[in-house]
């Protein structure tokens, strides 16, 4: 029996921090929704302790620059009608929320920053929007239809105003506890001088929007808590409980440039005015925490502790964990980093950091803003997954066990597409936006290949799985077809993506793309990701895909990654290993120091995954001893290379045999003495 059957979330946590999920109003185009639909009603009530309106009141849909109360300085608050319902059943239910957001420059309808609400935009070239005509709505706004500052300053304080007086006068201050003044400002690669993001909103008002929003939220939460204290019962020097906190909220917050970035824009002063932290104008920060189940931890935990010290409170906003695994494994890891992470957060506020919200993205696996990621805590049926187990236990301390042993083929592999199974099956899917089919009008060889369109980003594009393939160099190609400048393979690790092959594809023929990469030891899994890029800095042109192939070039250990193949050897006397930077071999910067005092204190290192082919092993070692020996642990333990050692780097190799039989492979090195030694530049390979 699962010990988290019959286990509330908000109840584990009700000591802790509020516990909270984002939602959204179904409708008739979007029946998947939460608040319209009983059961998941009845779930996020039985649940959680908090709810986030994902979409219904962000600036989109409630700036009222098309009512009649609209003029060019004044831009009212026009609630729509789902985020009113939301409102409603939220109070109906006793269910606290936090609003989401005020300043935002995604989700702003452009009119908001023209002359007359009217936008004038850049035109697309007419031949580009004939072969893609959705860019027509990514077009940017022509400068010269742009307000001034000061008219814009008024826009932004009288839908602010009357956003807040809304909320008061309708009752729904004991309901709002928090709200997002201000999110994602912060984009260093925008290259601004400030960090800032180069939005409409730092266009048009310039680099202090950010202070002028928190000053004309703090003052508007004072001035109607006042105004309207007679609606709650309250006296209006006596409003603390009916004043919502003040909140900046942003992605990738834990990384240090972006902290820094961001801290010193609440530490900025401006233009007559002082800071945003000076001027005690907000509460707490938001951290988004739209994770992938193989980050760091710990550096998200530095990021937390130190905005802690800053502000008075942290809300974790916008949590889900991307599932990086594949196959019966994938559930398991997104679970242990779960536990991981909420350990973190409860260890984070029992030494003072004052975490008083947590808020998942989201309810449902089928629902999620990240669709094929799998980042929430259950699926689109309601049960729960392992993952919601793994946030019980990390309050309780029990233990989510093993993962499931999982067998690793290390074989070639071609795809050509002209089998009948399907794409998912073969390990390709669609990453994030877009369409892949595997079609059969347009081929590179045979009657099938692969046409994927309508992508939004370079993040976006077709994948498929090299998990297998996890510590291994491999040799990677395709054959592609595309209108694109460049079609580009890279590896999706969530962070740098970095790139691994490049190819021309202006002349719309079949193209070699050709590339090879080391794939990371200290992931769970990994894929790889076709995207293109066009000369407008877009990446929308569709791309043909044929005759993949994966080749396994070898196993190579630099000792440069937070794990490694080495574990220690010996029969009574143990060795003590250290990756070092004090002495390697070649560029890497690190090798693996054996400390021993017996000359039974040795190493071993794990090849289990070459078990059935032929390999060549080879290792570079550094000792004061005579000789380096090496072989396979057995039994009994076979030795296979004895060579000569003479103070510097020594090679050692041999060819053997790994027979299919063998339950593990393990080479081990050792000396003719005790003295501690050095192995760096471990490579193995196939024997063809």
């Amino acid at each position: 029996m699962n010990n988290a059957d019959n286990l509330i979330l908000k109840d584990i946590y009700g000591d802790y921090f509020k516990i909270g999920a984002a939602c959204e109003k179904r409708s008739e185009r979007f029946k998947n929704n939460e608040i319209g639909n009983p059961d998941k009603e009845a779930l996020i009530l039985e649940q959680f302790s908090s709810m986030t309106c994902a979409n219904e009141l962000k600036p989109a849909y409630n700036m009222g620059y098309n009512s009649e109360d609209a003029k060019e300085d004044y831009l009212p608050f026009v609630i729509n009608p789902f985020a009113k319902n939301m409102l409603d059943w939220a109070k109906e239910h006793g269910m606290k929320m936090r609003g989401h957001v005020l300043v935002w420059h995604s989700q702003c309808p452009k009119e908001a920053f023209c002359k007359g609400y009217k936008p004038v935009t850049i035109p697309t070239d007419p031949e580009k929007l004939k072969e893609h005509p959705e860019m027509k709505r990514f077009e940017k706004l022509d400068p010269s239809c742009y307000v001034d500052r000061d008219t814009m300053l008024k826009r932004l304080k009288s839908y602010i105003y009357s956003l807040m007086e809304y909320m008061y006068k309708n009752g729904y201050m004991q309901t709002l506890y928090a709200w997002d003044v201000v999110n994602e400002a912060i984009e260093l690669a925008d290259k601004t001088k400030t960090g800032l993001r180069d939005t409409y909103w730092y266009q048009v008002i310039g680099d202090d929007f950010m202070y002028w929003a928190f000053k004309y939220a703090h003052d508007a939460v004072d001035e109607m808590a006042a105004k309207y204290a007679d609606v709650y019962s309250l006296k209006p020097d006596d409003t603390d409980t009916i004043k919502p906190k003040l909140f900046y909220n942003d992605y990738n917050e834990f990384q240090p440039p972006k902290q820094d970035a961001i801290i010193a824009a609440l530490k900025r002063e401006g233009c007559g005015h002082g800071s945003i932290l000076g001027e005690d104008l907000i509460d707490g920060i938001g951290m988004q925490g739209h994770l992938s189940d193989n980050n760091n931890i710990e550096e998200y935990k530095k990021a937390l502790i130190r905005y802690g010290e800053l502000v008075r409170e942290i809300h974790i906003t916008e949590l889900d964990v991307k599932c990086t695994a594949r196959g019966v494994n994938r559930e398991y890891y997104q679970a242990v980093f779960y536990k991981a992470f909420f350990e973190m957060l409860l260890e984070a506020k029992k030494n003072g950091t004052n975490i008083t919200s947590v808020t998942f993205w989201g309810l449902t696996d089928d629902n999620s803003w990240i669709r094929g990621a799998d980042p929430l805590l259950f699926k689109g049926d309601l049960t729960k997954k392992l993952s919601f187990d793994a946030l019980c236990y990390a309050v309780s301390g029990e233990s989510l066990g093993d993962p499931a042993p999982v067998k690793i083929d290390l074989s070639d592999r071609l795809y050509d597409f002209e089998s009948d199974m399907p794409a998912e099956e073969l390990g390709f899917t669609m990453k994030g936006f877009g369409d892949f089919v595997i079609q059969e009008e347009v081929t590179h060889s045979g009657k099938k290949a692969i046409y994927n369109e309508h992508r939004f980003g370079d993040w976006c594009g077709v994948a498929f799985d090299v998990t297998d393939f996890i510590g291994q160099t491999i040799d990677v190609s395709a054959w592609v077809k595309s209108k694109a400048d460049e079609v580009i393979l890279k590896a999706d690790d969530n962070d740098t993506r970095p790139v691994i092959g490049t190819i021309d594809t202006k002349s719309g023929e079949w193209v070699h793309l050709t590339g090879r990469y080391k794939v990371p030891n200290d992931v769970y899994s990994m894929q790889l990701l076709f995207v293109s890029k066009d000369s407008d800095g877009l990446s929308m042109s569709p791309i043909y895909i044929d005759d993949v192939e994966v080749k396994l070039v070898g196993l190579s250990e630099n000792f440069e990654e937070k794990t490694n193949i080495a574990g220690i050897r010996g029969a009574g006397h143990l060795p003590v290993l250290t990756v070092t930077d004090e002495v390697c071999r070649g560029g890497g910067g690190h090798s693996l120091l054996v400390r021993r005092q017996e000359k039974d204190a040795t190493v071993k290192f794990d090849i289990s995954s070459y078990i059935g082919m032929k390999i060549k092993f080879t290792a570079f070692v550094k000792t004061g001893d005579k000789s380096v020996k090496a072989g396979l642990d057995g039994a009994p333990s076979k030795e296979l290379a004895n060579v000569a050692a003479g103070g510097d780097w020594t090679e050692v190799s041999f060819e053997t045999d790994l027979p299919k039989d063998l339950k593990a492979a393990e080479v081990y090195i050792e000396t003719d003495g005790n003295a501690d030694y050095y192995v760096d530049d471990i490579f193995v390979a196939p024997v063809r």
